[in-house]
C-alpha cells in the first residue's frame, strides 16, 4: 500500500508542479507584498483540487497544479503580511504582548536572545516572530509562555518585530511539560556530571576543563548551542565552522543512518518504521528549526526511497524540501539558518557529483567495475569545498567575512564528528542510569576510559578551531548586506551548467549515430 502510494505520487509531473507553484507563489508575494489570498476559503479550494488531481493526473492538471500551488503559497504569505502591518503600526509604542518561546533561547554573557511565536496582544493572535532580548534571573526555557512590556522596534530578517531590555511581567511553564525536553535535560546533566567528576579539577565547578568539551560535545549531539561560550562561540564564526554546532542534516543524517542500519537487520519495514519514528522525536527533542525541518524532510523521503528499492533525483528532493519548509515557514527565505542549510545541501547534493564526475567520470555507475573511482579523503574535500563555494555568497552577505581556509578546518574536524557523537552519547548513557554496589566499580572503569578518550578528541577539535581563528590573513572582509555578492553565483555554477549543457549535447549526437548506425552499436555492445 505504501509503496504505491510513494510510487505514484513522489515522481508525479502533478506534485512537481504544485511545488513549483508554492515556492514562486511565496516569493512572489513577499517580494510583492500579496495580501490578497488571506481566507480560509482558499486552503479549501486548494484541498479539493490537489485531491482530484492526484486522483486523475494529465497535462492539463500539471499547469492547475501549478497555479493551485502558486495560491496556496500566496494564501500562506497573506497572514504573514498582515501580521507585519500590525507590528509596524506600534513600533515607538510601549505596549505589552506574550508569546510562546520558539526553540532554545540563547544565553550569552548574562543576556538571553529568544523568540516568540503565537503572539497575543490586547486578545487578539497576530502572526510573526517576534525578537526579544535582555536580562533576567529566571529560567527561561523553550514552549513557555512569556509576557513582556517594553518599546517595540522595528523587525529585522524573520523577525516582525522587536524589544530590547523589556520587562518581563509573566513567566508561565506549560502545565504538561514536554518529554523529550526533560529526556534531552536529564541527558545532559548526565553528561555534564561524568566530565566534571573525570575532571582535573573538580571543585572549580563552572571553570572546570572539563565544562567545555562537555559543552562542544552536547551541541554536536543534541544541538545545544547555548551552553558554548562567547569566546568560542566567536571562534566558531571566524573559521566558518558554526554549522558544526548546530543539529542539522550532517548531525541527523549520521543518526538516522544509524538507526536504518540497526533497525534494517530485523526487516525493511522495521528499518523505516523507526528511522522516521527516531527523526519525529529527535525533530521534537531539538526544536523543528529550519535546518532540522529539511534535514528531517529530506531523511524521512532518503528512508521512503530506500523502502520502496527507488532513489529520488536530487534536483526532486531538494524541490519538495524547500517548497515544504517555505510553506511551514514562509519567511524562511530570509533566515540564515535555511539559506546556508540548503545552499549546502545543494552544494553536496548538486554540485559535488558533477566534480566528482568531471574528475572521476561517471564513477556511481562502474561501482563493480575495477575502475579505481574517490576515496574516502577525495570525498570529504569534494562536498566540502562544493557546500562552502555554494554557502560563500550567503556568509559574504549576512557577515561581511569568509575565511578561506575554512575548508582545511572542516577536513581536519568533519570526519571525527561521528566518533565524537558516539562517544558524547556512551558518555551521557553510562551516567544516566544509576549503579549501586558492584555496578558502581564497573561503572567507575567503564566511565573513566570513554570520558578521556572523548575530552582528548574534542580538545582536539578545540585546538584546530583555536588555531585557524588566528589565521587573520586568510579572511576576507567586505561590507555586510551588499545584494552584489550573490553575482558570484555565476563564476560559480557556470562551468557546471556548460559541462551539463556539453554532456547533453554530446549525448545527443551519440544517440543520432546509434539510430543512423545501429548495426555498429549492436557490434561493439557485443565486442564488450
Amino acid at each position: 500500500m505504501l509503496k504505491k502510494l510513494v510510487e505514484r505520487i513522489c515522481p508525479s509531473g502533478v506534485v512537481i508542479a504544485f511545488m513549483f507553484g508554492i515556492i514562486g507563489g511565496i516569493v512572489f508575494s513577499l517580494v510583492f507584498r500579496v495580501a490578497f489570498f488571506d481566507s480560509w476559503l482558499w486552503v479549501v479550494f486548494v484541498i479539493l483540487v490537489t485531491i482530484f488531481a492526484v486522483i486523475k493526473p494529465n497535462y492539463l492538471f500539471v499547469v492547475v497544479m501549478l497555479v493551485i500551488g502558486a495560491v496556496l503559497g500566496a494564501t500562506r504569505v497573506s497572514g504573514e503580511l498582515k501580521g507585519q502591518e500590525a507590528f509596524r503600526k506600534i513600533v515607538g509604542e510601549t505596549v505589552t504582548i506574550s508569546g510562546e518561546i520558539k526553540g532554545d533561547p540563547d544565553f550569552q554573557g548574562g543576556y538571553y536572545k529568544i523568540k516568540l511565536k503565537n503572539i497575543m496582544m490586547n486578545g487578539e493572535n497576530i502572526r510573526g516572530v517576534i525578537y526579544v532580548s535582555g536580562r533576567s534571573k529566571n529560567e527561561i526555557r523553550r514552549n513557555d509562555r512569556l509576557t513582556i512590556s517594553g518599546k517595540m522596534a522595528e523587525g529585522f530578517g524573520v523577525y516582525a518585530g522587536s524589544f530590547f531590555d523589556p520587562n518581563i511581567v509573566e513567566l508561565k511553564r506549560p502545565e504538561k511539560e514536554s518529554v523529550l525536553l526533560k529526556f534531552r535535560e536529564k541527558f545532559a546533566g548526565a553528561v555534564k556530571g561524568a566530565f566534571s567528576e573525570n575532571s582535573e579539577n573538580p571543585e572549580e565547578n563552572v571553570k572546570a576543563p572539563g565544562e567545555r568539551e562537555a559543552n562542544l560535545g552536547l551541541s554536536y549531539l543534541l544541538g545545544m548551542r547555548n551552553g558554548l561560550d562567547s569566546e568560542l562561540t566567536e571562534i566558531l564564526s571566524m573559521v566558518g565552522l558554526t554549522h558544526i554546532v548546530v543539529a542539522s542534516g550532517t548531525h541527523l543524517g549520521i543518526l538516522v543512518e544509524t538507526f536504518r542500519k540497526v533497525f534494517g537487520r530485523i526487516s525493511r519495514f522495521a528499518g523505516m518504521y523507526f528511522g522516521i519514528l527516531f527523526i519525529v522525536l529527535f525533530g521534537g527533542m531539538i526544536g523543528w528549526t529550519a535546518s532540522i525541518t529539511r534535514a528531517g524532510i529530506v531523511a524521512i523521503l532518503g528512508i521512503l526511497g530506500w523502502y520502496v528499492g527507488r532513489k529520488f533525483e536530487a534536483w526532486r528532493i531538494i524541490l519538495i524540501a524547500m517548497a515544504t519548509t517555505l510553506l511551514i515557514e514562509p519567511m524562511n527565505v530570509v533566515d540564515l539558518g535555511w539559506l546556508l542549510s540548503f545552499g549546502a545541501f545543494i552544494g553536496i547534493m548538486v554540485v559535488g557529483p558533477m566534480v566528482t564526475e568531471f574528475f572521476y567520470g561517471k564513477w556511481g555507475e562502474r561501482r563493480e567495475t575495477s575502475e579505481r573511482g574517490p576515496g574516502v579523503v577525495a570525498e570529504i574535500v569534494i562536498a566540502t569545498i562544493s557546500a562552502t563555494l555554494m554557502c560563500a555568497p550567503i556568509l559574504l552577505y549576512f557577515f561581511g567575512s569568509l575565511s578561506l581556509i575554512s575548508v582545511v578546518a572542516n577536513l581536519l574536524i568533519l570526519p571525527t564528528i561521528p566518533v565524537a557523537m558516539g562517544l558524547t552519547f556512551l558518555t551521557g548513557l553510562i551516567g544516566f542510569f544509576p549503579f549501586s554496589g558492584r555496578g558502581s566499580i564497573i561503572f567507575k572503569i567503564i566511565r573513566l576510559p570513554v570520558v578521556k578518550i572523548t575530552t582528548i578528541l574534542l580538545k582536539y577539535h578545540i585546538a584546530v578551531m583555536t588555531f585557524f581563528s588566528k589565521q587573520t590573513g586568510f579572511i576576507i572582509q567586505i561590507p555586510k548586506n551588499n545584494p552584489k555578492v550573490f553575482l558570484l553565483y555565476i563564476p560559480i555554477l557556470a562551468p557546471f551548467v556548460f559541462g551539463s549543457f556539453v554532456r547533453a549535447r554530446n549525448k545527443q549526437k551519440q544517440m543520432k549515430l546509434i539510430q543512423k548506425y545501429p548495426e555498429r552499436y549492436i557490434r561493439l555492445t557485443r565486442d564488450r
